[in-house]
C-alpha cells in the first residue's frame, strides 16, 4: 500500500533491538484519513470472505480495526489485557511481549466471541507472530472461524508469518513488509528506496520564525541550513549540522510544526555530499557562522558598493528601523521608497499573489497596487540623513517622482541636502492616480529625457531612471535617458497585470497594477540585455559614456543575481522576496555568490559583469545545422508517462511507451531535439547526448 509505505520511510524511526517507531502516525499519534485508506484496502483483501466480526487486541490495533468495521458493518471486539471486574465467563490466551519482555493475557468475553462467529483480526504489527497465535488459541476455545489476519506493517525478518502458516492461519495480508532494519535503517520490500529531492523537500518548509527544529536540536541550526538548501546553497548547508548527530535531527524532525507532514530534516541532510568549495568560516562575536569568501566589493556609478545587493524601492523600505535592520543583516544599499510632493492615500487590500492551486505562503507571482511613500517629504530626507550618518558605508539611494520640473528638481536637490549617494528617478510606477506620473512618464522618450536633464543640471551626484517594462521597446526612453546625462539606468519595474481574486477586490472594484516576483525574471532579463546592448552601442560612439545597469525583477537567489550581473548589471535590487522570506535572504545570496566567483577562481565581482552577452545572437544567427537527442537514464525513471504524453500532445510524436514495463522509448527517425520531454519529466530522469549533425542536413 504506497500510501502507507510513503509514510513509514517518511515518519518511520528505527531504534535498536529491530523497534520501527511509527507513533506519529499508527500507535500513538494516529492519522485518521490513514486510517481510512488501510481500511479501503483491508476491505478489498478480506471482503469476499464474509467475515461477521473484526477483532483485534488493545490499543494500537483499534483505530484501523473500528473503520473497517464501519466500513464493513461489522462488530469489532478488541481483546483486553486485563479482566475487567465487570467480565464474567471470559476466554483467555497468553503472549510474550518482545518490546517489553513480559507475558500477559489477552482476554475476550465469552459473550462477543462465539461459535458461529467468522472471525478476521486487525492488528498493526507482525513480528515474532505471538498475538496471532493468541488469538488463534482465542478463536478455537470460542469454537469461531479464523478467515483471515491483517497487518499494517510486518516485519518479515522476524518470522512471524511461518509460525502462523505453521499454526494453520491460511489468510494473512500485510499492506507493508520490512525486510529489515539493519543499522537502524528502514528496507521494505519490493520497494526501491529514491533519494529524497532536497530542493522539493527545502521547499515545504515554513521557514519559520524562531524556528521549533534548531531549538529542539540544540547541537546545530537544522532551520538555518534548510533555508541554505532553499535558496540554492546545498551543499554549506552541512556547515550547520556538521556537530548534529542522527538523534539530534530526529528531535528537530519531531519538533517541526509543519501543517501537513514533518520536513524530512535527516533524510534530506543526510542526501548531501561534501562541499566541493573550500572557504574559510568563522563567526564574529558569538554571531551566525559566516563564510570569508571572495570580496563582493563593486563600484556602482562611482560608489563603492559592499556587495551588490540593495533593497528595491518599494515596501520593504519606508522607514528608518527598517533599513536599519537591513543594513545589520548586510544589504549593501537601499533604493528608498519613492518620494514625492503629492498627498498618497493608499487602498486596501494592496496585494495579491499567484499560487500553484491551492497552496499559501509560497507564491510565484506577485500583484500590488501600491504607490509612493505616504509619509510627509519632509521626513523621508531626514530619514534617510540619518540613515547615511549612522550608515556611512551603506549606500543610501533617494527614489523620487515629480509631476513637473520643478517638482523633480526640487526634490533632487533634498535628497543631495540629506547626503544621500544618488538619485533615482521613478519613470515606472505602473498604478499613480495621479496623471503626468510613474509609467505615464516613462513612455515617453521626450518626457524622461526632459526630466533626466533638469535633474542633472541641479545636482552632483550620480542620477539613475527607473524604466517601466510596460513598453515595447524600453531601449528608446532609455537611450533618452542616456543622451540626456544618466549615470545610470534601473530595470525593471514592475508588469502591468490583472488578477481575478475577489479577496483583492477594493469595494469590489479591481483594478490594473503592477506585477513582480520570480515569474516576471525572463521578463526583466530581457529588458536587460536590451539595455546592455543599446548602452553598448553608445559606447561605440562616444567611449566617454559610463552608463551603468541597476537590475530589477524576480531575484531571490543568488543564481537570479548571478544572471542579472553577467548580462550587464552592477548590482541588483531585490523587493519582492524579501517581503515574502525577510531581510535573511541576503546571507544566501552573498553565500551563494562567494562561492561560486571561489569555484572559478574569480577575485573580483567586475569580472562577471557584462560576461554573457557575447551569448545573444540574433535568431538567424543561431546553429540549424546541428540537434541533441535526449537521453533516457533507466535508473531514474519512475515510469510515469509524462514525456510521452507531453511528446505526443505537444509535440512530434518521438516517444513510444511500454506499458508493461512502464518504461519510454525514443523514435529516433522523429525526434527533432525540442527537448520538450526533458523539461516534463519530473525527476530528471531524461539528458542530453553530445551535439551532433542532422541527417537529413
Amino acid at each position: 500500500m504506497k500510501t502507507l509505505i510513503n509514510r513509514i520511510l517518511q515518519d518511520g524511526h528505527c531504534l535498536d533491538g529491530g523497534i520501527l517507531k511509527v507513533d506519529r502516525f499508527i500507535n500513538h499519534q494516529m492519522d485518521p484519513y490513514l486510517m481510512k485508506q488501510v481500511a479501503v484496502e483491508f476491505f478489498s483483501r478480506f471482503g469476499h470472505f464474509e467475515p461477521t466480526k473484526i477483532v483485534t487486541v488493545e490499543a494500537s490495533g483499534i483505530a484501523p480495526a473500528v473503520m473497517l468495521g464501519y466500513m464493513m458493518e461489522l462488530p469489532v471486539v478488541f481483546a483486553k489485557k486485563q479482566k475487567p471486574s465487570t467480565m464474567g465467563n471470559s476466554l483467555v490466551a497468553t503472549v510474550h511481549s518482545f518490546t517489553k519482555d513480559v507475558d500477559c493475557p489477552l482476554i475476550i468475553s465469552r459473550e462477543h466471541l462465539r461459535s458461529d462467529d467468522r472471525v478476521l483480526f486487525i492488528d498493526d504489527f507482525l513480528a515474532y507472530g505471538n498475538t496471532g497465535l493468541a488469538i488463534l488459541d482465542l478463536c478455537r476455545q470460542a469454537g469461531a472461524e479464523l478467515v483471515g489476519m491483517g497487518f499494517l506493517i510486518e516485519k518479515e525478518f522476524q518470522g512471524g508469518r511461518k509460525v502462523l502458516v505453521d499454526a494453520g492461519v491460511v489468510h494473512i495480508e500485510s499492506l507493508a513488509i520490512v525486510e529489515s532494519l539493519e543499522n537502524n535503517q528502514i528496507k521494505l520490500k519490493d520497494v526501491r528506496l529514491r533519494r529524497v529531492n532536497i530542493y522539493e523537500e527545502a521547499s515545504r518548509c515554513l521557514l519559520c520564525q524562531d524556528a521549533p527544529c534548531t531549538k529542539a536540536c540544540k547541537t546545530g541550526d537544522p532551520a538555518r541550513a534548510i533555508r541554505a538548501i532553499r535558496f540554492d546553497n546545498h551543499k554549506p548547508a552541512l556547515r550547520w549540522v556538521k556537530d548534529c548527530t542522527d538523534a539530534d535531527l530526529e528531535r528537530a524532525e519531531e519538533a517541526c510544526i509543519h501543517y501537513n507532514w514533518p520536513i524530512r530534516i535527516k533524510e534530506m541532510l543526510c542526501s548531501i555530499s561534501k562541499d566541493d568549495v573550500d572557504l574559510e568560516w568563522g563567526t564574529e562575536k558569538g554571531e551566525e557562522l559566516k563564510v570569508k569568501g571572495p570580496s563582493l566589493d563593486i563600484d556602482f556609478c562611482g560608489i563603492r558598493c559592499e556587495n551588490p545587493f540593495f533593497l528595491a524601492s518599494s515596501a520593504v523600505c519606508t522607514n528608518y528601523e527598517m533599513v536599519a535592520r537591513a543594513f545589520e543583516a548586510g544589504w549593501a544599499g537601499v533604493f528608498y521608497k519613492t518620494i514625492c510632493l503629492q498627498e498618497i492615500q493608499e487602498v486596501s487590500p494592496r496585494f495579491d499573489a499567484m499560487h500553484n492551486n491551492a497552496t499559501h505562503g509560497d507564491f510565484y507571482g506577485f500583484r500590488n497596487m501600491e504607490q509612493l511613500s505616504e509619509n510627509p517629504v519632509e521626513e523621508d530626507f531626514k530619514i534617510l540623513h540619518q540613515l547615511k550618518q549612522n550608515y556611512p558605508t551603506k549606500v543610501v539611494v533617494a527614489s523620487i517622482m515629480g509631476q513637473t520640473e520643478e517638482e523633480w528638481m526640487r526634490l533632487a536637490k533634498m535628497a543631495e541636502e540629506a547626503g544621500c549617494d544618488a538619485v533615482e528617478l521613478n519613470f515606472s510606477c505602473p498604478q499613480m492616480k495621479h496623471k503626468g506620473m510613474g509609467s505615464d512618464v516613462g513612455q515617453s522618450p521626450e518626457l524622461v529625457k526632459t526630466y533626466t536633464a533638469c535633474v542633472k543640471q541641479s545636482v552632483k551626484i550620480p542620477v539613475i531612471p527607473k524604466m517601466t517594462p510596460n513598453i515595447t521597446h524600453i531601449a528608446e526612453p532609455a537611450a533618452a535617458c542616456v543622451e540626456a546625462g544618466a549615470d545610470a539606468i534601473s530595470a525593471i519595474n514592475t508588469i502591468k497585470s490583472v488578477t481575478m481574486s475577489f479577496d483583492s477586490e477594493v469595494s469590489g472594484q479591481r483594478t490594473i497594477s503592477g506585477y513582480s516576483g520570480r515569474a516576471v525574471k525572463p521578463i526583466a532579463l530581457r529588458h536587460i540585455l536590451e539595455l546592455a546592448q543599446m548602452r553598448d552601442g553608445f559606447k561605440i560612439q562616444d567611449s566617454s559614456l559610463k552608463t551603468e545597469l541597476s537590475g530589477i525583477g524576480g531575484i531571490e537567489t543568488w543564481r537570479d543575481a548571478l544572471e542579472f550581473i553577467q548580462l550587464g548589471c552592477s548590482n541588483v535590487q531585490v523587493c519582492t522576496s524579501v517581503m515574502q522570506y525577510g531581510y535573511r535572504i541576503i546571507d544566501d545570496l552573498i553565500l551563494g555568490l562567494q562561492r561560486y566567483m571561489a569555484k572559478r577562481g574569480v577575485s573580483e565581482l567586475k569580472a562577471l559583469v557584462g560576461e554573457r552577452l557575447e551569448k545573444f545572437l540574433n535568431p538567424d544567427h543561431l546553429d540549424r545545422d546541428t540537434i541533441i537527442y535526449p537521453k533516457f537514464d533507466k535508473e531514474q525513471c519512475i515510469g510515469c508517462g509524462r514525456c510521452e504524453v507531453s511528446c505526443s500532445d505537444g509535440g512530434h510524436q518521438a516517444i513510444v511507451f511500454d506499458h508493461e514495463t512502464r518504461r519510454p522509448r525514443l523514435v529516433g527517425t522523429k525526434c527533432v531535439g525540442c527537448h520538450l520531454c526533458r523539461l516534463v519529466c519530473p525527476t530528471g530522469a531524461i539528458g542530453v547526448t553530445k551535439r551532433v549533425e542532422k541527417k537529413n542536413k
